[in-house]
């Protein structure tokens, strides 16, 4: 049972903001197989299917580990079943990484998840939001909504990285890595 994990920040407030693309990549990807979200003991909104359950935690983004936890205790994922989707500051808008392990860098949802786990070795489906100016705090850029002008590749992104999702379901995270890491390597050229 693969656990795929979107984070973000719960309530209408925070919904187009670039710190919930992790919550925009399942609502694609459910909105692609019909999927509902049914809430979870308040701490989540779930969707279990033959091979996946897609978890948002409904917990603020740097307490992503107590939303997150008792789905691992639950459905006991072994670390390459595990993954998380989430925004990255460090690579350009747009653009879609896929990693397993290392430290959080930085992003406070993923340092949570690996406090709660005590372990790192889960695999990440990061999406680029860029980095603000030197002028901007970077808390208040991730609560920012997207720019008009980056508006198409984050549909894209989106897309692509829903597109990840189905072939990390399918065939794992070894393959799924190497086939879009590769394909964000093509796209910088």
């Amino acid at each position: 049972m693969k656990l795929i994990i979107g984070l973000g920040n719960p309530g209408q407030k925070y919904s187009r903001t670039r710190h919930n693309i992790g919550f925009t990549v399942l609502d694609c990807f459910a909105g692609r197989h019909s999927l509902k979200w049914k809430d979870y003991k308040e701490i989540a909104l779930i969707n279990r299917g033959n091979s996946c359950v897609l978890v948002k935690p409904m917990v603020y983004m740097n307490n992503s580990g107590t939303g997150v936890i008792p789905f691992v205790k639950k459905y006991h994922p072994a670390s390459d079943e595990m993954l998380v989707i989430h925004d990255d500051m460090d690579i350009a808008c747009g653009v879609i990484k896929i990693k397993t392990g290392g430290s959080s860098g930085g992003h406070n949802g993923i340092q949570s998840i690996i406090d709660s786990l005590r372990f790192q070795e889960f695999a990440r489906l990061r999406i680029g939001i860029g980095r603000p100016q030197a002028s901007i705090d970077p808390v208040e850029y991730v609560l920012s909504g997207f720019e008009r002008e980056e508006a198409g590749m984050l549909k894209n992104a989106v897309e692509k990285a829903a597109d990840a999702v189905e072939y990390f379901i399918e065939y794992g995270i070894a393959k799924t890595s190497n086939i879009f890491n590769r394909k964000a390597e093509e796209d910088k050229k």
